[in-house]
């Protein structure tokens, strides 16, 4: 498994004309945090926003519940059941979310 998580940017002081307030880098758990923004320099701090997981094979659920991940499965349209692990056994989407997914390219 490969974690890559997505690091969320935010400027200390002022806004990027070009990045705005935040901005998102992909970067490695081993990448130091960038201490200025790229497009303008200004001094920046790195949050954490999300990450993707990639697996090899077939991911299992049981086992990922065991390791505190949880694992859900698309029921319908902006509906998703639990699988296994902690948390919600189910995540409902509201009008906009379903629509969303609804909509070409999605």
């Amino acid at each position: 498994m490969k974690v890559v998580p997505i690091y969320e940017y935010e400027h200390l002081h002022d806004e990027c004309e070009l990045a705005g307030t935040r901005f998102e880098v992909i970067q490695s758990v081993n990448d130091p945090p960038l201490k200025f923004c790229p497009a303008c320099g200004l001094e920046v701090k790195r949050l954490v926003s999300r990450m993707n997981v990639k697996t090899k094979g077939t991911l299992d659920p049981d086992k990922a519940a065991r390791r505190g991940f949880t694992t859900w499965k698309k029921s319908e349209f902006g509906v998703w059941e639990k699988v296994a692990g902690p948390g919600v056994d189910v995540i409902i989407g509201g009008p906009e979310e379903v629509e969303a997914e609804k909509a070409p390219g999605s």
